[in-house]
């Protein structure tokens, strides 16, 4: 009777080690949604193996060229662009945002950088992009005049990250076109967006 009230104890004091051990053991930035930095702990799925590792992009741009009034260059008026870098094949992955504005002598920019899970639904054809964490920096400037916190590196709040932010795409495709391999995105009015993949965000 000893014999099995000690080996009871023993089973129960190596499953409390365990449990334990389980608790304590390293999250990888995939524990916490809160933990800074991290990849959060959202729905995931596989990445299409095509997707795995580049940087994909996608941007637009206005046609108008836009010129200070001494006829120097000042940039173009408007543009955009989105990127995504599907870390592994385990739907981990970083979302770039850049966009800016030129006006007169006004220049606004912002650069975002959030990092957060995917899910591709390959028979729904849909995709999502739970953000975790992120930063983003403001650059705006009218001449030489800068407005405070000009360039520096703010944490995105709660209303920018998931679940009050979330990016959502359906009905995209990967499709090879002139050799390169392309993430698309089709709409109901036929316009679509082509994520291109590139060595780094640009």
């Amino acid at each position: 009777m000893k014999k099995v009230l000690s080996l009871m104890n023993l089973s129960l004091v190596l499953g409390l080690c365990s449990l334990l051990l389980l608790n304590c053991k390293e999250t990888d930035g995939r524990g916490s949604p809160l933990e800074p930095g991290g990849f959060g702990n959202y729905p995931r799925s596989k990445v299409p193996a095509e997707l795995v590792g580049g940087y994909w992009q996608v941007g637009s741009f206005s046609m108008t060229q836009y010129n200070n009034y001494d006829g120097s260059y000042a940039g173009n008026a408007n543009e955009i662009a989105t990127g995504y870098r599907f870390v592994n094949a385990d739907g981990d992955a970083e979302q770039y945002f850049y966009w800016t504005k030129t006006s007169t002598y006004c220049r606004d920019q912002i650069l975002g950088y959030r990092k957060g899970t995917v899910v591709f639904d390959t028979q729904k054809k849909t995709f999502a992009f739970y953000a975790a964490s992120g930063n983003y920096r403001r650059y705006d400037a009218c001449g030489s005049s800068q407005t405070p916190g000009y360039g520096l590196k703010k944490a995105y709040g709660a209303e920018d990250l998931f679940p009050a932010y979330k990016a959502e795409y359906s009905n995209w495709e990967i499709v090879k076109e002139n050799g390169k391999t392309i993430w698309r995105i089709k709409f109901e009015d036929n316009s679509k967006l082509d994520f291109t993949r590139t060595e780094e965000p640009k």
